[in-house]
């Protein structure tokens, strides 16, 4: 049996299939062919692009006709908005934008702040979907308000459905109730009818579209699963499964996702922009610790400062890994080349700052600088989270960051803690194909993701470098918050 998994990313999407046992057997990705410059998603180019990976990574398989599911995940806090054909009406603004507007502070006001809060686990931003349906509202009439996923599985099977995940992403979600909330959407002007019916993450939709399965090359009956938000099909592949675990995605974005037991007491962990995400199978709860920066930060310094070390077959990355210093550096790095984006600060007109050069400094030296400060901003995350009582027994760590030793054990230091490197690199269309397994078999999907699970050795953490790293952290903590208040 071969299940195929959707990953749908902000900049390009995938398809990967495993067998049931946990063997990739074929990928395709491709990167959405946008314009230089363009910033929002056409739907359509949207689907395009997923369709082509779905179609070549069906046609690499020797054994296509054993495919027997198809499940699909993606990023949150946007949408397609279509008319009642079924038509996208606008393209789509993408999660990393916002819609700011009078409209969206008018109603934030009106309705308080601690509202939103209570009732969506989440502080309200212009980042969420809500913002940007109000902003296409006044352009617009919409029949139905599709997230990524969901407008996938719409053009996949007809059906409009959401899951928990991606609906806490839009400020319009009740999560202790477990259903839109009826007073946000009376105070938005939103209809219940506007929106997909929500179900829980891995809940099977039925068979293709015959249509859809001609034009995608699968065998007909193969079915389809709503998949989730992309950071907890991360989560389920890379095996976060008890409260304490916590998964570690250094990518463009860095985010830590941890699994604890109860919304805290307390709004403080909204006020910190923590959400508040209920995990499969009523398990507890996921919030997102991240910084948008720090994947970014770390290729800036390959392309505008290193790109020189690019070799014949040898990345920059590694050069730079192979001559950073085995030591901690006296630089501070504050890595926010994109604004303070994420948790638990926002502040887009925020810029970066890379303290303590002097004549003997050398490249190799800012690299490492650079992958400190990265991770001192994700400790800062872990010290606010602690207030929370969200508490990390255990950190998975995957992403591109797994490839550079050097990172891993910076993180191991800074942290304080065990890292454990994850050796499937596409956990999140993994953790899709796994939900998309238990659908049809009818089994747990955290009890059959075991038997896909793979790890490398644990990095544990330098004495003597985590003692450096103790007291260098006073010194960030410090300098982000003095040059926070400038």
């Amino acid at each position: 049996m071969i299940s195929l998994g959707i990953d749908i990313g902000g900049t390009g999407c995938k398809c990967v299939a495993f067998d049931h046992t946990g063997v990739q057997l074929a990928m395709s990705y491709e990167e959405y062919p946008l314009a230089a410059g363009m910033v929002n998603l056409p739907p359509l180019v949207l689907a395009a692009s997923v369709f082509r990976v779905i179609r070549d990574c069906a046609a690499r398989l020797a054994n296509k006709e054993d495919i027997a599911v198809v499940t699909v995940s993606s990023f949150g806090e946007s949408f397609v908005a279509i008319d009642e054909a079924g038509s996208p009406v606008d393209d789509i603004l993408m999660y990393f934008g916002n819609a700011e507007s009078a409209a969206f502070d008018a109603l934030v006001s009106r309705v308080g702040e601690e509202t939103f809060m209570r009732i969506c686990r989440i502080l309200p931003d212009a980042s969420y979907s809500l913002a940007k349906m109000l902003y296409t509202l006044q352009k617009t009439p919409v029949w139905k308000f599709l997230f990524i996923a969901s407008y996938i599985c719409y053009r996949l099977t007809g059906k409009c459905m959401t899951d928990v995940s991606l609906a806490c992403r839009t400020l319009l979600y009740d999560v202790e109730q477990g259903c839109w909330s009826q007073e946000l959407l009376k105070a938005a002007g939103i209809s219940e009818s506007q929106l997909p019916e929500v179900v829980q993450p891995g809940t099977l939709l039925g068979g293709l579209l015959p249509g859809m399965a001609r034009e995608l090359g699968l065998p007909e009956g193969v079915q389809v699963v709503i998949g989730t938000h992309d950071q907890i099909v991360n989560a389920l592949g890379a095996g976060v499964a008890a409260i304490g675990d916590a998964v570690d995605t250094s990518g463009t974005c860095e985010c830590i996702t941890p699994l604890y037991p109860a919304i805290p007491e307390t709004l403080d962990f909204q006020r910190n922009n923590f959400a508040c995400v209920p995990y499969l199978e009523g398990r507890g709860y996921v919030t997102y610790a991240y910084n948008i920066s720090a994947g970014s930060v770390v290729r800036w310094c390959r392309d505008a400062l290193a790109y020189h070390l690019k070799e014949d077959g040898r990345s920059v990355y590694a050069v730079l890994n192979e001559t950073a210093p085995s030591e901690p550096t006296s630089l501070m790095v504050l890595p926010f080349l994109q604004g303070m984006g994420g948790t638990p600060d926002v502040d887009p007109n925020a810029t970066g700052l890379i303290a303590g050069l002097t004549t003997q400094t050398r490249l190799p030296d800012i690299y490492r600088a650079i992958l400190e400060g990265v991770t001192f901003e994700m400790r800062y995350n872990m010290e606010k989270l602690s207030g929370g009582n969200v508490a990390i027994n255990r950190l998975l760590a995957c992403g591109g960051g797994v490839r550079s030793p050097v990172w891993l054990q910076i993180k191991a230091d800074i942290l304080g803690c065990e890292i454990i490197p994850v050796r499937q690199e596409e956990t999140g269309a993994m953790g899709s194909a796994i939900l998309g397994l238990s659908a049809v078999l009818g089994e747990s999907p955290l009890k059959l993701a075991e038997g896909f699970w793979r790890y490398a050795e644990p990095v544990r953490p330098n004495p003597e470098h985590q003692a450096v790293y103790d007291r260098r952290y006073q010194l960030y903590k410090q300098l982000r918050a003095f040059y926070k208040e400038i």
